[in-house]
């Protein structure tokens, strides 16, 4: 499982605490945010660690099980910087637009797909941007505890 940012892979590294999908109560069910953390690799004649940051998403949801097939999108920059979601190559940057899909939830974890638009350069005049889709699964997180369920 793994990133494509403009078609140069990225694989996923679910050996640390910043790859992982967390769930928590919130005001009307389940919330859940996630953040993301890839492998180096090259792009654009550099070694760069991609990473995706997305924050809290209110949901209904009263079970992990619920949440599956619920989706999530941002179509604004403002929005994804109101909402402080990132997305890592040189520095963080808010998204351009996204769409987040929870696929499956099963074994403590979850199956993301998100596909979208990332500023990967935010000082050039105009910013530059690239799509990326990511397709992964990542381990499900409630409480401190739960960590030591993936060695981490």
């Amino acid at each position: 499982m793994s990133l494509s940012l403009e078609n140069i892979t990225f694989e996923i590294n679910t050996k640390t605490r910043d790859t992982a999908f967390f769930i928590h109560d919130g005001t009307n069910g389940l919330e859940y945010m996630m953040d993301c953390t890839f492998r180096e690799g090259a792009y654009d004649g550099c070694e760069i660690t991609p990473y995706l940051c997305i924050n809290s998403i209110e949901t209904t949801a009263v079970t992990k099980e619920e949440l599956v097939g619920i989706s999530f999108s941002i179509h604004s920059i403002e929005e994804a910087d109101e909402r402080e979601d990132s997305f890592y190559v040189f520095e963080h940057e808010p998204l351009e637009q996204y769409h987040l899909q929870i696929l499956e939830i099963k074994n403590e974890k979850a199956r993301i797909h998100c596909r979208g638009t990332a500023i990967v350069d935010g000082y050039a005049n105009p910013y530059v941007t690239k799509n990326f889709e990511i397709d992964c699964w990542l381990p499900i997180i409630t409480n401190v505890s739960d960590w030591h369920k993936f060695n981490l």
